[in-house]
């Protein structure tokens, strides 16, 4: 996760893509990140599974 402070350029040419968009943003807003092709490592899904739950969960 990273603020997006320091993502925002990322973010914005598609190099980044959040996972999880809260309809109210909290004050510390957090992005978590992962590298192209990332996606199928057993422990980066782990890691994205676990904060997702823990975002809906607020």
């Amino acid at each position: 996760m990273l603020p997006r402070s320091l993502c925002r350029e990322h973010l914005d040419f598609g190099r980044l893509t959040p996972l999880h968009e809260p309809e109210a943003a909290p004050l510390n807003t957090l992005v978590l990140v992962r590298r192209p092709g990332a996606e199928t490592d057993p422990g980066v899904v782990r890691a994205r599974e676990t904060h997702r739950r823990a975002a809906r969960d607020r």
